[in-house]
């Protein structure tokens, strides 16, 4: 049986690039490109854990369109265990291009800036990420 998550996520589109980081599942040695995102802890809202998130995982501040937000439910494995996923996703900005040192959990390999013509290859590993990302980046 999945185990329920409820998460948030951003999308940051800047100079026709989305910040995201590379990572590899600890069970399966999978790589993967994520966008910046997890866990909304007690007394935090959405927004506001996406743009903790995002600092935690890439460095960088971001400014979140509250707004903005779109949410995505699909089944995820990660780690050796399959996830009942509610992602809550919102546009974002870059607040600064100063980017903080990145001190984030060991599966973590590196932020890394997706050409926004690499973006549909690049999450195509889940239908439900990459329309969310599709929608947010409409304009």
């Amino acid at each position: 049986m999945a185990k329920p998550r409820v998460r948030t996520s951003l999308v940051c589109l800047h100079n026709d690039k989305l910040l995201a980081f590379r990572a590899e599942d600890p069970t399966s040695k999978k790589p993967y490109v994520f966008l910046p995102g997890g866990q909304i802890e007690p007394n935090e809202t959405a927004p506001e854990a996406a743009a903790r998130e995002t600092l935690e995982e890439t460095g960088f501040l971001v400014r979140v369109e509250e707004s903005s937000g779109v949410d995505r439910e699909y089944l995820f494995h990660w780690d050796g265990q399959d996830f009942d996923c509610l992602t809550l996703f919102y546009r974002g900005h870059l607040t600064s291009p100063m980017q903080r040192k990145v001190e984030d959990a060991p599966y973590h390999r590196g932020v890394i800036w997706i050409p926004k013509s690499e973006i549909e290859s690049t999450f195509s590993y889940s239908a439900d990420i990459l329309s969310a990302i599709q929608e947010l980046l409409k304009d």
